[in-house]
């Protein structure tokens, strides 16, 4: 039974970015007018509420229809249907990604049921990050996760980088912690290469901030620098990253630049400005907590890092087609590092206003990208 099948799929991510947008309001209503940091000393509880969203979220977007208006989606319940169960994954690299599809398949769900799964597992793994991260504040922070720019579109188009992504969330608020936790957390990293294997990526980088990088201050630095290589010698930066075999794919991308038909399904071309104006919040947030006013917290600069050194390689492959998709390798911890201040630092004396403030703009950003 589709709880959803009246709405039109032509509306179906505005209802949702609507309907987050309201919830976002509702946040900001409440606390627009208080001159405290009350938020930051709420009393831990279950997240009733926020568990709830999850499920009536996944449940949404589990039972979209199988239509193009939401990308590849028409071409995953196509592959579904139509997959051979005796389908050979010895030589696959991506082996947990095809054995979730063929275990989905032999205990007898339909496509969409497979779906609902995927998205129970995308949603929910975010939801387990927040929880962890923020005991005090997971509703607040799970809206500003489901709110971000692509949270609707890797949910429902790139499912399998998305299903990565959250996968790797959840791995970091183990990663954070100072215990034997963190190398629980650094284990269950690996096998969210092996759903999409792009997340080596942010999975190299969050291994660079626990071992390597200690100060943000360095990664902000190399994201500076990566903006000069890629005006500089950005094509020949992609391409060394292209013929590494990072991801399949990017060496389409690349080829795709002198494609007009190709290129015609992107935005824009060239170096992205707005993608890299966008990215850059969460480097000013992370420059403005720990070297100006020289906040000091492990988990913070853990996550930060691994954002930021994600970003940078985006940065040198901004000319890339469809470089979005690189993007979203540093861009699905955006908002756990603008929340990650709020929630958990004493910033301001009227925090809980600011925090109203920041949440405003980030849904009114994600509304706005919508309407255009």
């Amino acid at each position: 039974m589709n709880f959803f099948s009246f709405i039109p799929p032509g509306i179906y991510q505005a209802v949702y970015t609507y309907t987050l947008f309201a919830l976002c309001m509702a946040m900001v209503v409440r606390n627009i007018h208080s001159e405290g940091n009350k938020l930051l000393y709420q009393p831990v509880r279950i997240p009733l509420l926020a568990i709830l969203l999850t499920l009536v979220l996944a449940l949404y977007a589990g039972m979209r229809a199988h239509s193009g208006l939401f990308g590849d989606t028409g071409m995953y319940a196509h592959y579904y249907n139509n997959i051979d169960s005796a389908y050979a994954l010895i030589d696959e690299t991506e082996w947990l990604w095809k054995n979730f599809i063929l275990y989905c398949k032999f205990i007898g769900l339909n496509a969409q049921q497979f779906f609902i799964i995927d998205d129970l597992l995308y949603f929910g793994l975010m939801l387990i990050c927040c929880w962890r991260l923020f005991p005090r504040n997971t509703w607040i922070a799970i809206l500003f996760c489901f709110i971000s720019f692509s949270c609707f579109t890797y949910g429902t188009n790139g499912i399998r980088n998305g299903l990565a992504c959250s996968m790797v969330m959840a791995a970091m608020s183990l990663v954070v912690e100072e215990d034997w936790r963190r190398y629980v957390g650094l284990l269950l990293l690996l096998p969210a290469m092996a759903i999409h294997k792009s997340t080596s990526l942010p999975i190299a980088a969050c291994f660079a901030a626990v071992f390597l990088i200690k100060e943000p201050k360095y990664a902000i630095g190399f994201w500076v620098a990566s903006i000069f290589i890629s005006l500089l010698v950005g094509n020949a930066v992609g391409e060394f990253f292209a013929d590494l075999g990072f991801d399949d794919r990017m060496e389409s991308y690349f080829e795709g630049q002198g494609n007009t038909e190709e290129m015609q399904k992107f935005s824009s071309t060239g170096f992205r400005w707005d993608f890299l104006l966008y990215s850059a919040m969460p480097v000013v947030m992370t420059w403005y907590v720990t070297v100006k006013r020289d906040f000091r917290d492990r988990a913070f600069n853990i996550i930060a890092i691994t954002y930021i050194l994600s970003n940078a390689f985006w940065v040198m492959v901004i000319r890339a087609a469809y470089s979005n998709r690189f993007a979203y390798l540093s861009w699905f911890l955006y908002p756990i590092v603008i929340a990650y201040p709020l929630l958990r630092f004493r910033i301001w004396d009227d925090q809980d206003r600011k925090t109203a403030l920041i949440l405003l703009a980030y849904a009114g950003f994600t509304l706005f990208m919508s309407l255009l």
